[in-house]
């Protein structure tokens, strides 16, 4: 597993303690869903999450 999927995993687990931490709060399940979609899509849009691998250009081989 690479460092990405690691930092991945940790962010949504992140995700979903503190959707759950708003759900007990407010004793519902659909807060609770609300939390999770918006914390995921805000750390996607923000760029802490990447789903995908970001592409590097390939540099070329000089030979001289």
């Amino acid at each position: 597993m690479g460092a990405r999927q690691r930092l991945n995993s940790l962010y949504f687990t992140g995700i979903l303690i503190a959707a759950a931490i708003c759900g007990v709060a407010s004793e519902s399940w659909s807060i609770f869903a609300l939390a999770v979609v918006a914390l995921g899509a805000i750390l996607i849009h923000g760029g802490s999450i990447r789903p995908q691998p970001t592409s590097r250009p390939r540099r070329r081989i000089r030979r001289h």
